[in-house]
Formats: structure tokens, C-alpha cells, sequence
């Protein structure tokens, strides 16, 4: 197997030219304010959030996108499988340093300017300082819902609206993985937040959120497989 440089990489800048996007947006949300009111804690905590999706939805497009660019282009079903495995195992820890760092960042800003960084969510850490923890927990979140949106693409590309069965087994792999993690999904005015309820509330730690997340990732990519190892390949995917 070729080591997927073009399909990691493509990723890899994609989410790069994201990641200063968001992170510009970010800071100018901070500047309002503190011009317009005052900043009590990180800004960049609760907004990092949308992260998670952003792996969900790279998930989806390995298996509604690529999967048929590169069948089509001569791949076998489970080389690309197996690229796509390895794609999501080292873009997973890469999308956390992205995170991470946006996080050293901060704390340098408010450091500067004299703001209080506190964080307003659950986590695995229980600063912004705890780096190697911080890197950690985003690490394992994206690991699986990255394969969560690979198994919900796969579902829908093999059985269109079908796909949906997919839905329930995706949305219990986050909340397995949040509840291992100790962190929560309050994300405003999406269903998560509701969601965040039926989370399992176990003794997080490292230890547990790791060998849970690699468990509930293993599961994710076998049942991936067993959907796309004799998938037909479609002209135009709907």
C-alpha cells in the first residue's frame, strides 16, 4: 500500500487555511468583547466546538467523495479502505495540534492583555495550560467522529436514504466516547445539546478515554469496511 500522501495532505491544507480562518474569526470575536463588555474566560473553548464537526464532515466526504474518485481511478475497494484508515488515524492527531495550539495562542493573548483564560465546558483538562491533555481529548474526540462520519458516508453512498440507520450507531459512538472523555456536547440551539443527557457518565480519565475511544474507532472502521468492502460505485452520488 502507498503511503495516501495526496489524500492526507489535501486534508491537511484544507484544514490548515480553515483553522487561520477560524482562528482570525475568533480573535475578532474576543476584541468585540472586550471593546463592548469584558472577557471572563477563553473564547476559544466554546468555539472549538465547531472542530468536531468539521472531522464529522471529513469522514463523510472519505466516503460519499473519495471512496468513487479513487475506485474510479483504479484503487481496489480495500486499498482505499486502507488509506483512508490511515488518513483518518494521523488527521485526527493533526486537526488536535491545529486545536492545541489555537489554545497556546490564546493564552499568550490574554496574558498580554491582562484576561482571566478559564474554560466553561467539562473536559479531560481542567486548565488551558495542561497541553499535553488538552491535545489528548481533541485527539480522541476527532479520531471518533471522524469515523463516525465515515460510517454515516458509507451508509448513505451504499443505501441513499437508507443510510440513515447509520445515524443512531454514529451518535453512540460520540456519546460512548464523551463519557469515557468526561466532556460535554452543550452546543446552542443544535440537538446535541439534548443529546448531551443521554451521555454515559463514566470515571473519565486518560487512561479509560483513550482505550475507549481506540475501541469505539476499531468498531467504527470494521463497520465502515463490512459497508463499503462490496459497495457498487455510483456515476453520481446523490
Amino acid at each position: 500500500m502507498k503511503f495516501p500522501t495526496r489524500l492526507l495532505a489535501a486534508n491537511m491544507v484544507f484544514a490548515i487555511l480553515l483553522w487561520v480562518g477560524f482562528l482570525l474569526l475568533v480573535g475578532a470575536i474576543t476584541a468585540g468583547i472586550a471593546v463592548f463588555g469584558q472577557v471572563s474566560g477563553s473564547v476559544w473553548d466554546p468555539a472549538s466546538q465547531l472542530a468536531r464537526f468539521y472531522a464529522l464532515f471529513t469522514g463523510v466526504a472519505l466516503a460519499r467523495e473519495y471512496l468513487p474518485m479513487y475506485i474510479a481511478h483504479g484503487q481496489t475497494r480495500r486499498q482505499f479502505g486502507a488509506q483512508a484508515a490511515v488518513t483518518i488515524t494521523l488527521f485526527a492527531p493533526f486537526l488536535s495540534v491545529l486545536i492545541t495550539l489555537g489554545y497556546l495562542l490564546e493564552n499568550v493573548l490574554h496574558g498580554v492583555a491582562g484576561w482571566p483564560q478559564g474554560i466553561s465546558r467539562d473536559h479531560l483538562f481542567g486548565s488551558t495550560s495542561e497541553i499535553g491533555l488538552i491535545f489528548a481529548e481533541y485527539a480522541i474526540e476527532f479520531l471518533v467522529w471522524t469515523v463516525a462520519g465515515a460510517l454515516m458516508g458509507a451508509g448513505f453512498y451504499r443505501w441513499e436514504g437508507g443510510g440513515v440507520v447509520t445515524i443512531p450507531v454514529g451518535i453512540a459512538m460520540v456519546l460512548v466516547s464523551s463519557g469515557a472523555l468526561g466532556t460535554d456536547l452543550r452546543i446552542p440551539f443544535l440537538f446535541l445539546t439534548m443529546l448531551n443527557r443521554l451521555r454515559l457518565d463514566l470515571q473519565e480519565s486518560l487512561p479509560l478515554g483513550l482505550a475507549v475511544g481506540l475501541g469505539t474507532f476499531a468498531v467504527g472502521l470494521a463497520l465502515a469496511w463490512a459497508i463499503i468492502r462490496d459497495v457498487p460505485l455510483r456515476n453520481r452520488p446523490r
